[in-house]
């Protein structure tokens, strides 16, 4: 469930672009666009307030400490460039819930079952205000998934039949209830926060690791806190992939988008600066249980594919 890979990929010939990074044109803002297997996206731009910004720098000890205190405060050095040995990075996984005792569910990296902390109280506060004021979108939205076609969910693994409960259920319902703002399920969208910490050697162009999220990442808000990155996405205007080509949005705080990069190949790239210079982003994803995660796996493509037009078409709009 690692937001992204070491292995650098194969080249796909259905990308293409400028000979040069310099060349991408910028990604289309608020237009319905789409990645593969017809997959519908729409990459929603914007900025925080600033002074929610100020206010999140503030309250928030991991935004303005010395590295020598990131361990103590829940971080972890991650290694996603192994050819940049100088390149640093640190992750760390908090909920955004109301409660601010620790949740179980998975740690987005590697997938493992872990009692996850809950994030200091202004991003919360942040991610709880955004679910409310936009109850009305999230509660359409799950009313459509659950108008979908009829489906069943694909056949559990052997090795899980006894992991967990035999008793079917409608894989719109699954969905639907992820979006929904209501009841004990209400703050599983952008439950989950993963705070990314860069600096040391800059990732460039030939460096990039291109990859597809987890489906964790059906409904993506991401925050840029400090410093600056440059996102790159393969994209089409139309539902073939022949048509696939490279956009770039160039981040920086208090850039925020919301997306769906499970639906798309993207990447990452960050300049080369200092500890004091880092870039700090914040991905809030749905907050997952290895039994969510499960059922989540068995859920067709076709279901998948008529979930992308549904949540690209609300951030279309």
């Amino acid at each position: 469930m690692g937001q992204s890979s070491s292995k650098k990929p194969t080249q796909d010939t259905t990308v293409t672009a400028g000979s040069t990074p310099s060349e991408f044109p910028t990604t289309p803002h608020g237009t319905l666009m789409y990645g593969e297997l017809s997959r519908a996206c729409t990459v929603t731009f914007g900025n925080l307030d600033a002074d929610l910004h100020k206010h999140l720098l503030d309250e928030t000890a991991a935004f303005t400490c010395a590295e020598g205190r990131m361990v103590e405060l829940g971080f972890a050095k991650c290694v996603d460039y192994p050819s940049l040995p100088d390149h640093v990075y640190y992750e760390g996984y908090f909920h955004s819930s109301r409660d601010s005792r620790p949740v179980e569910s998975l740690n987005p990296r590697n997938g493992r079952p872990f009692n996850k902390p809950p994030a200091p109280k202004a991003l919360r506060a942040m991610y709880i205000a955004f679910r409310e004021k936009n109850k009305a979108i999230l509660s359409e939205m799950a009313r459509k998934i659950l108008e979908l076609p009829q489906a069943t969910l694909l056949p559990r693994e052997c090795h899980l039949e006894e992991q967990y409960e035999t008793q079917e259920v409608d894989p719109r319902k699954i969905i639907a209830d992820m979006f929904s703002p209501e009841g004990s399920a209400g703050e599983i969208l952008c439950g989950d926060l993963a705070i990314q910490v860069h600096c040391g050697t800059g990732v460039d162009y030939d460096h990039l690791a291109w990859h597809r999220d987890s489906i964790n990442s059906m409904f993506h808000f991401a925050t840029s806190i400090r410093g600056k990155r440059d996102l790159y996405s393969s994209l089409s205007h139309h539902p073939e992939n022949s048509k696939l080509q490279i956009f770039v949005e160039r981040n920086e705080t208090p850039n925020i988008n919301i997306t769906s990069p499970v639906f798309f190949k993207h990447a990452v790239s960050f300049p080369e600066q200092s500890w004091e210079d880092r870039t700090i982003d914040i991905q809030a994803r749905f907050l997952l249980t290895s039994e969510l995660l499960n059922n989540l796996a068995r859920v067709s493509n076709e279901v998948k594919t008529h979930v992308s037009h549904i949540v690209a078409e609300a951030l279309f709009k």
